[in-house]
């Protein structure tokens, strides 16, 4: 199995976790959340809850390697899924981080979901393609 190419979702995690770590101490206890597309945030969150979207962005990227491990045609996909679930969790935490005033972090999101599912797609699709034709 090809690890160099865990290398991209693992930098994601450590790029979230960096900027949290970076950002800490100047953080309020309460954070805004759930912003509009104007960067209104509709709720609050403590200023802990930020540290679950690395911790969880690694949890994901741990099992998709397992996962891979185990199905190895499926690698390319899983760390596509892997590297766009972190790079929207990543998404999540600049808007937090910059309190909703770059909407640009939202927007991301839901381009980054599509792609990455449509990759994801792709890559099952012909991993299937390829294992019926050998």
């Amino acid at each position: 199995m090809n690890k160099r190419g865990w290398l991209f979702p693992i930098l994601i995690v450590a790029i979230n976790a960096l900027a949290i770590i970076v950002r800490w101490s100047s953080l309020q206890e309460l954070l805004p959340a759930h912003f509009d597309l104007q960067g209104n945030a509709g709720g609050t969150m403590p200023r802990n809850m930020l540290l679950l979207y690395p911790l969880t962005a690694a949890a994901i990227c741990l099992a998709a390697y397992m996962i891979a491990r185990i199905k190895r045609q499926l690698q390319t996909g899983l760390i596509i899924l892997a590297s766009g679930i972190g790079l929207i969790l990543l998404s999540s935490t600049m808007v937090t981080l910059t309190a909703g005033t770059t909407p640009v972090f939202m927007l991301a999101e839901p381009v980054i979901l599509l792609a990455t599912v449509a990759a994801f797609v792709i890559c099952v699709v012909k991993s299937r393609k390829s294992t019926t034709n050998s």
